[in-house]
């Protein structure tokens, strides 16, 4: 696909995780799709989850830890024609602990045909894990 088309898929993955459309974003990714999150063992939703059974999996694991008060994509560009690169600031609560906490976020998104292969996401994991301590 085109850098293009690419960026059109990744703005269609952004409109349905905003949408909490977890069938609709599946429906963007390839079946051996992983996410990528930092800080695997110190949050809940750190780790590598591979599949649409991962994506599932992260999703509740996500949900049950934060509540997301506010996301923003501010930017998205075609680093190639196989990756867009999302630059954006995301807000959340840790449901446990009730702590607010806020970073920017870099997302790396890969494409092989017109589905999501990968998403890495680099963010403030600091802030995140003082915002979870004690509720793990």
């Amino acid at each position: 696909m085109s850098a293009e088309e690419n960026l059109q898929v990744a703005e269609r993955i952004y409109a349905r995780l905003e949408a909490d459309d977890i069938p609709g974003l599946l429906e963007l990714c390839g079946p051996a799709v992983e996410l990528v999150y930092p800080a695997d063992g110190q949050l809940p939703y750190g780790g590598e989850w591979r599949g649409h059974d991962g994506v599932i999996a992260w999703s509740e694991a996500h949900d049950a830890a934060e509540e997301i008060l506010d996301f923003e994509v501010h930017s998205m560009r075609a680093a190639d024609d196989d990756d867009v690169l999302v630059v954006g600031r995301f807000q959340g609560r840790a449901r446990p602990s009730g702590r607010v906490w806020e970073t920017r976020f870099i997302h790396l998104l890969t494409f092989a045909g017109p589905r999501l292969q990968r998403l890495e996401a680099v963010f403030d994991t600091a802030a995140a894990v003082e915002a979870h301590r004690g509720a793990m």
